[in-house]
């Protein structure tokens, strides 16, 4: 009896050990302690967790190898399906990179981004001078492995090394700027990298759906559509060509729920921890992303019950939690922040307020996503493939609590609406399973088509899913003028790096654009608040202190405004050069000590 629930008893016990921890954890210290503790255990854990997923890969590589399955999948399909999938993967890579815009669209987080992901990368080894004893000793050999997470405050780029003496920690999960840091590790900090690597989780995302779709419905035809339908949705190509994490998000979740298929239609033991480990690391991007969960355990229920009796499947569970205790610890850390409004972040109000009817008639008005594919998501609801079984509610029903999760949480929120700023970045968190869908829709009436009008009909949805995005190409071409000032600050922060002297420091509000291009750079707001610190700057750097009079400098804000009026007015400022965009003035000062 005792072997027989000997996974359950032992399941039980590290779910508890990992409930004990957590607590502890979080009750033994205030917010500001705990996310200094998170500078560091946080990208620790996302490096052991991605470590897990390479080894668990390997595993069911080597596997496939030893049974034979590995050299016969290309089999699986038709020589014709790997040419579509092949076209349709080129076409969207052409989009993505020479068509949408290659822009920051949402400032100045991007730059935060790739400014934490570039300290993750390049801090290893660094000691903290606040820390002694034991404790000072295991996270110098922490550091070893990885370095820390948060946003450089006061930086130096010197000799290609990079240092940071104020690190900030910061709200949002660090899922995505540790994502940055192995691509910076691998090829260099640039704007460029990163961009780049936003573009090849683009053609990553395709591949999910395709094979998700494929493992749901066993319909070729249904995946390619799905594939095609993801790869021309607007706001997923225009997103796609940014540093925003909406992007890395959703495809991390496309990438859990292809995991999630593969465990239950192969039921082996590395394709379940393989499964947990990409879900652990998948819902560290955005605060939302725990909710693939739901959905993980929605397939689960749904296909596969009888898993939840396996106690192997528990252990995964347990272990799961384990890697999960410092994303927990980090939401608990930030629960006070006040995420830009200072009223309630979620609430019924928000939803009748008017999130829902703009949401809902985002899809429908055929202005920012195709009418066409919105016809063919609700086909795909109603209609059943002719490839799938009698039960194919139980797939659908999974990919329906995926898209209502991710469109649904939204209308609570209240920076939700995707008429709010650019915050229509929100919809290509649920544009995987609209594509899921949408392609089902597609396949069905593909076949309803070839069995009443004839094949020569067939291509007719693949023909109209393509005419509908044609419409759409001057409006993923325009950069649009939302956030024009911040665009310029941006642009003209670029002019000014000629002008900086490379043992020069500057000062702004934005020292996280200036660090990722190789400057030395530090907050503007260390000469008002840290005055001792501040005057130190003149002795570290032989060739002068700057000041970048920027965005924050021209805005309706008392607080911004004055680190920037105490710089000009306290001390002898020369301007260095000077640009102007609309009413907004934009300067680089050389500061006298």
């Amino acid at each position: 009896m005792l072997r027989k629930y000997f996974l359950f008893i032992v399941s039980g016990l590290v779910l508890l050990a990992d409930c004990i921890a957590l607590y502890a954890w979080c009750s033994s210290y205030p917010s500001f302690t705990l996310r200094e503790h998170l500078k560091l255990v946080s990208p620790l854990c996302l490096e052991i967790t991605f470590f897990l997923i390479l080894a668990t890969a390997c595993m069911l590589i080597a596997g496939a190898v030893k049974n034979g399955s590995l050299r016969h999948f290309p089999g699986q399909f038709d020589k014709k399906i790997w040419l579509c999938l092949g076209c349709i993967m080129a076409a969207g890579f052409i989009l993505v990179v020479f068509v949408a815009p290659r822009e920051h669209r949402i400032f100045y987080d991007e730059d935060i981004y790739v400014n934490i992901g570039q300290t993750i990368a390049m801090t290893k080894g660094s000691d903290s001078r606040y820390e002694t004893g034991l404790g000072h000793m295991l996270s110098t050999s922490a550091r070893r492995i990885i370095g820390q997470t948060g946003m450089c405050n006061d930086g130096r780029n010197e000799y290609g090394d990079y240092t940071c003496f104020r690190l900030e920690y910061n709200k949002e999960p660090n899922g995505w700027p540790y994502l940055l840091s192995i691509v910076f590790r691998l090829f260099g900090v640039s704007e460029q990298a990163a961009f780049f690597a936003t573009n090849a989780l683009f053609l990553v995302a395709i591949l999910a759906v395709f094979f998700s779709s494929w493992l749901l419905f066993y319909d070729a035809r249904a995946a390619l559509f799905s594939a095609l339908i993801f790869a021309l949705t607007p706001q997923v190509l225009i997103w796609c060509n940014t540093v925003a994490v909406e992007p890395s998000a959703a495809c991390m979740a496309a990438f859990a729920v292809l995991s999630a298929l593969y465990y239950l239609r192969a039921g082996s033991a590395p394709a379940l921890y393989f499964f947990f480990f990409v879900t652990a690391f998948a819902v560290q991007f955005r605060p939302e992303s725990a909710m693939i969960c739901a959905v993980s355990a929605t397939l689960i229920l749904c296909l596969k019950p009888s898993e939840l009796k396996q106690g192997r499947l528990w252990l995964a569970v347990a272990v799961f939690m384990a890697l999960m205790i410092p994303h927990l610890t980090h939401l608990f850390s930030v629960k006070d922040f006040d995420w830009g409004g200072s009223g309630p972040k979620f609430a019924w109000s928000y939803f009748w307020g008017g999130n829902f009817r703009v949401n809902s008639l985002f899809y429908f008005m055929n202005m920012r996503f195709p009418l066409f594919f919105a016809v063919l998501f609700f086909l795909g609801l109603a209609m059943k493939s002719p490839a799938a079984g009698s039960r194919q509610w139980r797939e659908k029903a999974g990919i329906l609590v995926w898209f209502l999760l991710f469109w649904g949480i939204f209308c609570f929120f209240y920076a939700g609406s995707y008429n709010y700023g650019a915050d229509v970045r929100f919809s290509v968190l649920s544009a995987a399973p609209i594509a899921l869908l949408a392609g089902s829709g597609a396949a069905c009436l593909t076949a309803w088509l070839g069995k009443r009008v004839g094949r020569a009909c067939i291509y007719i949805p693949a023909a109209l899913i393509v005419f509908n995005f044609l419409s759409f190409m001057p409006y993923i071409r325009a950069i649009t003028q939302e956030a024009w000032a911040a665009r310029a600050d941006h642009r003209y922060a670029q002019e000014m790096l000629k002008f900086l002297p490379e043992d020069s420091v500057v000062l702004t509000h934005n020292p996280n654009m200036f660090l990722a291009w190789g400057r030395n750079a530090a907050q503007a707001s260390l000469a008002t608040e840290h005055r001792p610190y501040f005057n130190d700057l003149f002795n570290r750097y032989k060739d002068g202190v700057y000041f970048h009079f920027n965005f924050w400098c021209n805005v309706d804000d008392p607080l911004q405004k004055s680190f920037c009026q105490n710089i000009l007015t306290t001390f002898k400022c020369t301007q260095v050069a000077e640009y102007r965009e609309k009413n907004y003035r934009y300067a680089l000062y050389k500061v006298e000590k």
